[in-house]
């Protein structure tokens, strides 16, 4: 009788505490929420609009370093040993000047990438705060959900919000 009376009582504390846990949970994609504020904020064409004129820069020299490659090709045996040189050299020091501001403008790139996600990331966390006091979540989830039924998932809501946000 004591095992039983014991067992009940473990059972009750166990399950007490894990019902009373979260009454209202939800679950938002922050992958959706990013596209729809890189929209809203116009992230895609301040960063296409920033690194333009670099981009062609490394896409002229591209072209450059081809032209130089087809003409050493071409004339290797016409040219003179030290003009031969001299083009190689050249050669060597355009693609370096390439790797160079290739990973300059890469780096630069990723750097204005990581503000503008440091920036999403405080909109979505304030947002979400705010919204899960107004509607009285207990919970809210962003990622390693396997299943949602669609009533849990508050992408939309947050969404708009944000973009509200954003403006």
């Amino acid at each position: 009788m004591k095992k039983l009376v014991s067992a009940l009582f473990l059972m009750s504390m166990l399950t007490v505490p894990a019902a009373s846990f979260a009454q209202k949970i939800g679950f938002v994609n922050v992958n959706i929420l990013f596209n729809e504020y890189a929209k809203v904020k116009g992230i895609d064409k301040m960063l296409e609009d920033k690194f333009n004129g670099p981009k062609q820069d490394l896409e002229k020299l591209v072209i450059d370093i081809k032209a130089l490659e087809k003409e050493i090709k071409t004339n290797e045996l016409l040219m003179t040993e030290s003009k031969l040189t001299s083009s190689k050299n050249k050669l060597k020091q355009m693609i370096g000047e390439y790797r160079e501001k290739g990973t300059a403008l890469e780096k630069e790139l990723k750097v204005m990438r990581n503000k503008e996600m440091t920036d999403f990331r405080e909109v979505v966390f304030e947002v979400t705060k705010k919204f899960a006091a107004e509607k009285k979540y207990d919970l809210i989830l962003n990622e390693g959900v396997m299943f949602a039924a669609d009533k849990a998932n508050i992408t939309d809501e947050i969404s708009a919000l944000v973009n509200k946000a954003a403006k």
